[in-house]
């Protein structure tokens, strides 16, 4: 799939970006993403063997760590030592676990969506069949006020805070999807710019390339034209640089006819 406009003496095709990196796996993110899956490996590397090791380990760093953390974990864990435990319970532990984690870190879900292809969210995909919560993506309250240069944080920067991981979850999902774009621009034929890592949906990746055109080519994403075609692309090309070929000859022709009537005169 290509996307083409012209401008002469410009030409921009907009593509799939297939060398986009794994953002979880070159970028510097400010949250971690921690996911368990059967199949596929999601998020960030991690050693955690469960979801249930994730949850204690933060657990036990909110609430102090080493011996001390530990030995509060079995306390309250010791409550729910019973075999099965009903769902009640088992909401109610979490809850408590999680009540304690959350005044440490900035804390939000992350589902995933398995059904034609991947996709990611903090919000549940209400689908019961083929979606469900596969880990979390968080960032400690430590980090928080490192990266803002604060002493607390007030609920106005939790916000922020929360958006900006749920941006890197919206990062991770159109790599998952696939909504990566990048873009050459040509002139009088020849490549002279490209740029890559365009993401999301095709819309805001396009306007997203607008800052990085030259000067008097930012309109041309506003004419943009699907083409599936490739060979027709190259073809339109090698048009587009024969053109511009016949029109310099024509000029440089007519050039010297000028300056040998100005001779005359």
């Amino acid at each position: 799939m290509m996307w083409t406009a012209k401008k002469d003496p410009y030409m921009l095709t907009v593509q799939p970006d297939d060398f986009f990196p794994d953002p979880r796996r070159e970028d510097e993110n400010f949250g971690s993403m921690i996911c368990f899956h059967r199949r596929y490996h999601l998020g960030d590397e991690h050693d955690y063997s469960s979801s249930d090791d994730l949850i204690k380990d933060l657990y036990i760093k909110a609430v102090g760590g080493g011996e001390r953390g530990e030995q509060k974990y079995e306390d309250l864990t010791e409550k729910y030592d019973v075999w099965p435990l009903s769902s009640q319970q088992i909401q109610e532990l979490n809850q408590a676990l999680m009540s304690q984690i959350e005044k440490a870190y900035v804390v939000l879900p992350v589902y995933l969506l398995d059904h034609s292809g991947l996709a990611m969210s903090t919000t549940d995909f209400n689908d019961r069949w083929d979606s469900g919560q596969v880990g979390i993506i968080f960032v400690s309250h430590e980090k928080v006020k490192e990266e803002y240069g604060v002493n607390y944080i007030e609920p106005v920067l939790r916000l922020q805070v929360e958006e900006r991981l749920k941006g890197e979850v919206a990062e991770y999902d159109a790599y998952l999807r696939g909504e990566c774009y990048c873009y050459e621009l040509y002139e009088d034929g020849e490549l002279v710019h490209s740029c890559g890592g365009f993401t999301g949906a095709f819309d805001k990746a396009v306007k997203d390339m607008i800052e990085y055109l030259p000067d008097g080519c930012a309109g041309m994403v506003d004419d943009l034209a699907e083409t599936d075609d490739m060979p027709s692309m190259v073809q339109t090309l090698r048009n587009h640089a024969n053109i511009l070929v016949g029109q310099a000859a024509k000029d440089h022709e007519h050039q010297p006819r000028q300056k040998s009537i100005g001779v005359e005169h």
